[in-house]
């Protein structure tokens, strides 16, 4: 239900987003856990690109529904 949610709310607000299943693409599985410690999903990986030329670590949430607050401001939507 979770990942459902997080589609639905990215596609409301015109947000892209690369999804992989992980039931089909297992490299990305061992990826997720690697950079995260989990294996929970959905993980969001959101990099701030708004700066060329800065290296700024992504902001890594696990969960949709206990993050969502988080990710719109972050996201800046309403």
């Amino acid at each position: 239900m979770d990942c459902k949610e997080a589609k639905e709310f990215l596609s409301q607000h015109d947000i892209k987003y690369i999804e992989y299943d992980l039931t089909q693409v297992p490299d990305k599985e061992e990826e997720m856990i690697e950079r995260t410690g989990s294996r929970i999903v959905p993980t969001f990986v959101i990099k701030d690109k708004r700066l060329p030329g800065f290296i700024k670590r992504p902001e890594i949430f696990i969960g949709f529904e206990v993050n969502k607050d988080k990710i719109v401001k972050l996201l800046n939507v309403q």
